[in-house]
C-alpha cells in the first residue's frame, strides 16, 4: 500500500496543482485565487484527506469541482478561500465514504453547496454535522425540505 502511495503522491500533486491553475481562471472573476504555495498545501491536504477517509483516488481529485461549485458563494472570501477549500475537500471524502458510494460526486458537491449556502450560511462546522440520510434526501429532492434545515430554506424563499 505504501509503495502505491509513494508512486501516486507526486503524480497526484502535479494533477492537483494543474487543476487549481485552471480553476484560478474561473474563480478570479469572483475575487478568489490561489497562490502557488496554497496550491501545494491543498495538494498535500488532498493526500491527507484521502488517507484519513481510508480512500485511494486515481486520476483527478475533487478540488476543481468544489472550487467551481463554491466560487460564487456569498460566504466565501479570499482570506479564507484556501482553508475553506481544504475543509470542503475533507468533508467531501468523509461524506463520500459515509454514503457508501451511493451518491455521485456531482450530486454530493451540489448537496454540500446547498447546505453551505442556504442552511448553514458558510459554517463548515455545521456542514460537517450533515449525516448520510440528510445527504441522501437532499440529493433525491434537490432541496432542504424534510431535513433539519428546512426552515432555513423556507426563510430564504420568503425574503
Amino acid at each position: 500500500m505504501q509503495e502505491l502511495q509513494a508512486w501516486f503522491h507526486p503524480v497526484q500533486m502535479e494533477q492537483t496543482k494543474a487543476e487549481l491553475i485552471r480553476c484560478n481562471q474561473i474563480t478570479e472573476r469572483y475575487g478568489l485565487s490561489l497562490t502557488e504555495g496554497e496550491m501545494q498545501q491543498l495538494a498535500l491536504r488532498r493526500t491527507e484527506a484521502l488517507h484519513a477517509a481510508g480512500r485511494i483516488e486515481f486520476g483527478s481529485g475533487i478540488l476543481e469541482k468544489l472550487a467551481r461549485a463554491f466560487c460564487d458563494s456569498p460566504y466565501l472570501e479570499q482570506t479564507e478561500y484556501a482553508e475553506t477549500l481544504a475543509q470542503l475537500q475533507e468533508l467531501f471524502y468523509l461524506f463520500k465514504t459515509e454514503c457508501m458510494e451511493r451518491v455521485s460526486d456531482d450530486a454530493l458537491v451540489e448537496a454540500m453547496r446547498l447546505i453551505y449556502n442556504e442552511a448553514v450560511h458558510g459554517d463548515l462546522t455545521r456542514l460537517a454535522d450533515a449525516d448520510r440520510n440528510t445527504i441522501y434526501r437532499i440529493v433525491r429532492t434537490g432541496s432542504l425540505r424534510g431535513t433539519e434545515w428546512e426552515r432555513e430554506e423556507m426563510r430564504w424563499e420568503d425574503e
